[in-house]
């Protein structure tokens, strides 16, 4: 499953993004303007709110799995712990 992040930025920040993107559709939701574009290859949303800030949403690139990075040297202590009763 997709991870969803978002982020705050400028009402500025949306024309620019617009510049270098494919707009998919936009609409004004109450006092928000919607809009779903195509950025650099990544599906986003941004919304337009009255107050002069934005909030920017895409979802996490899975192109490669997340996955926890094992130290080795605390592994081989560990096992050298293991080994000698300590």
């Amino acid at each position: 499953m997709a991870k969803l992040i978002w982020r705050t930025g400028k009402v500025t920040e949306i024309p620019e993004l617009l510049k270098a993107a494919t707009l998919e559709k936009s609409a004004a939701v109450g006092t928000a303007t919607v809009y779903h574009f195509i950025h650099e290859g990544q599906e986003k949303l941004a919304v337009s709110l009255p107050d002069g800030q934005a909030l920017i949403m895409e979802l996490l690139s899975t192109s490669k799995p997340r996955r926890r990075r094992i130290d080795p040297t605390k592994t081989a202590a560990i096992k050298l712990a293991d080994e000698t009763g300590n």
